[in-house]
């Protein structure tokens, strides 16, 4: 897991690249604020190469991971 930066003023980065055929997903740490997340892809993107993650195998293949799935996926 990532905090990502917020001072912009000292030049901090509001990013963050992801490797390929990861999961991820964002959550804020003050409730009183938010979070936008957005995805770019390179070289390109095609819909036949998405996938979305179902919790039950996620947490089949992923056990060790409850928490943050439990967290993170919908039923």
């Amino acid at each position: 897991m990532w905090t990502l930066p917020s001072n912009y003023e000292k030049e901090e980065h509001f990013q963050i690249t992801i490797p390929k055929e990861s999961w991820f997903a964002a959550k804020v740490i003050n409730k009183n604020s938010f979070t936008l997340i957005g995805c770019t892809v390179a070289p390109g993107f095609d819909f036949t190469d998405f996938e979305l993650g179902k919790k039950d195998e996620l947490l089949q293949k992923y056990s060790q991971h409850k928490e943050l799935l439990d967290l993170f996926c919908k039923e």
